[in-house]
């Protein structure tokens, strides 16, 4: 923290809060203040960036979730929303102090955007889990049908699943006995109980 930062701080100060959104092409930089306001090379816009839920500070690593709410009758927000692939897009989030003009500022949260919603009442949040919500996620594909569709949009995984024989072996290699309680014994399979031949 700088000198200037610690002696405004000591004192009476004013602050709004900065919020930067990182995308592919570069960042959106907004506000909520009254008014847009240049600080360190970039503006940031007023009127689109409402609130946030309250940030609680932690000297240990936890998953936390912050809500940001937007004007969604603005409509650079509904291109926001609706527009962009916003899907862990990075955001950070900052307390600017201001005495005679800006000093400094400082960080409150960083992290990603998991979650989008939008009501009748003009609203559009964004849910940001801090970065250490990736180390919580499954990795790989799972059995369903929205992992296959990440990869195969167009198809459906379990098409022919209800046509499957419960009898076919899978897994570990067993020892040759047939365990399926509905399975009809034939001519290959030997009766529930009995073994297959060993090569």
């Amino acid at each position: 923290m700088s000198t200037q930062l610690a002696q405004a701080l000591a004192g009476d100060y004013q602050f709004c809060h900065l919020l930067e959104i990182s995308f592919d092409w570069g960042k959106i930089y907004m506000t909520d203040a009254d008014e847009d306001i240049s600080y360190n090379g970039s503006i940031y816009l007023a009127g689109m960036f409402k609130r946030f839920s309250s940030v609680k500070h932690s000297s240990g690593i936890r998953i936390g979730d912050l809500r940001l709410d937007f004007n969604a009758l603005d409509p650079a927000v509904v291109a926001l929303g609706l527009g962009e692939k916003w899907m862990n897009r990075r955001i950070d989030l900052t307390k600017l102090v201001v005495t005679d003009g800006p000093v400094g500022r400082l960080p409150l949260y960083q992290g990603l955007i998991s979650k989008m919603n939008t009501d009748s009442a003009g609203s559009l949040s964004f849910t940001v889990s801090s970065i250490w919500a990736d180390f919580e996620k499954s990795a790989g594909r799972q059995s369903n049908t929205v992992s296959h569709q990440k990869f195969f949009p167009s198809t459906d995984p379990f098409e022919h699943t209800p046509f499957l024989n419960d009898s076919i072996p899978w897994g570990k290699e067993g020892n040759g006995t047939v365990r399926s309680k509905s399975a009809t014994p034939t001519d290959e399979t030997p009766a529930s109980g009995d073994t297959l031949p060993r090569p």
